[in-house]
C-alpha cells in the first residue's frame, strides 16, 4: 500500500513539474512584420514594385477592452476599442507605408537587432493573432504574451 501511495505522489509531482504555467492570453505582445520574397522593391513580371501584401492584427476579447498598437521605431500609434461580449474580434491594419521601403520599412531584413517591432498592449487580457497576405501567399501566427516568451 505504501508503494502505491509513493508511486501516486511521485507521478503527481512529476506531472505538476512539467505542466504549462502560461497562456496565449495577455496584455503585452510584440510581433515583427516578417519578410517574404514577394516584398522586394523590384517589380516582378506583370506585378507592382514592393508587392501588395497587407498585415492584419486580430484581437479576441471577452469584454470591452482598449488595445493600443505602437511601432516605436517610426512613432506610429493607433488605439482600438473592442465591444463588450464573448469572443469579440477586433482587427488592426498595419499600413503599407509603414511596411514598405524607405526609412519607415518594417520588414525584418537582417539577423541583427533592429528597431522595427510592433508592440501591442491592452487594459484587459486579449488573444492576439497576426496575418500577412499577398495574393495567393499567406501566413498567420498566434502571438504569445511577452511574459511567456522563452518558456
Amino acid at each position: 500500500m505504501r508503494k502505491i501511495l509513493l508511486l501516486v505522489i511521485t507521478v503527481a509531482t512529476v506531472l505538476a513539474a512539467f505542466s504549462q504555467d502560461f497562456s496565449n492570453k495577455g496584455k503585452d505582445f510584440w510581433v515583427a512584420y516578417g519578410y517574404h520574397q514577394q516584398m522586394t522593391n523590384t517589380a516582378p513580371p506583370g506585378g507592382s514594385a514592393g508587392g501588395s501584401q497587407d498585415m492584419l492584427l486580430y484581437f479576441a476579447t471577452d469584454q470591452a477592452t482598449t488595445i493600443t498598437v505602437t511601432i516605436p521605431g517610426i512613432g506610429w500609434t493607433r488605439t482600438y476599442t473592442s465591444g463588450a461580449g464573448n469572443n469579440i474580434i477586433t482587427s488592426a491594419i498595419i499600413p503599407k507605408t509603414a511596411a514598405m521601403g524607405g526609412d519607415a520599412c518594417l520588414r525584418a531584413e537582417s539577423l541583427a537587432p533592429e528597431d522595427k517591432g510592433i508592440h501591442i498592449t491592452s487594459d484587459k487580457p486579449i488573444v492576439a493573432y497576426a496575418h500577412i497576405y499577398n495574393g495567393s501567399v499567406s501566413g498567420a501566427t498566434i502571438l504569445y504574451p511577452t511574459n511567456t516568451l522563452g518558456k
